[in-house]
């Protein structure tokens, strides 16, 4: 037995190795290269959007970080004139009580000072009352 190389049985295998290397280009090749594109393709629309929303979260999170900002300011100003409107409106209480207070004093000096003056015109009314009393228990000592 030998081994002869024969050219129809070549061509044979070679005309089979191009239909093979052929069909596997149409079947199998290009199928999983467009596969591989199109995830290719899916992959940088995401990172893009993922890179858009990135941005837009960002601008978000500067939106909101600045209205926490007009808000926390304007707590305080309100806070604020809160505390200056009960401070006004307590030191007017306490001047009203305060002259409400002087004048009920004054009343009072007034008052005392009239039943002061009442006394001393009794005392001086029985005054000869009390020298006559006083007179008798000297004498009785």
């Amino acid at each position: 037995m030998s081994i002869t190389l024969n050219p129809y049985l070549m061509l044979l295998v070679f005309i089979t190795f191009i239909a093979l290397i052929y069909l596997l280009n149409q079947w199998l090749f290009k199928p999983i290269l467009t596969f591989m594109n199109n995830r290719d393709n899916s992959i940088e629309r995401d990172l893009l959007s993922t890179q858009t929303y990135k941005s837009d979260t960002q601008h978000l999170e500067e939106e909101i970080a600045q209205i926490l900002s007009l808000a926390r300011k304007e707590a305080a100003q309100i806070l604020e004139s809160a505390t200056k409107e009960a401070k006004t409106a307590y030191e007017h209480k306490m001047n009203a009580k305060k002259a409400e207070n002087e004048s009920k004093l004054t009343q009072y000096k007034q008052e005392l000072q009239e039943q002061k003056s009442q006394l001393y015109a009794e005392l001086l009314e029985q005054l000869p009352l009390f020298q006559t009393i006083l007179n008798t228990k000297l004498k009785q000592i």
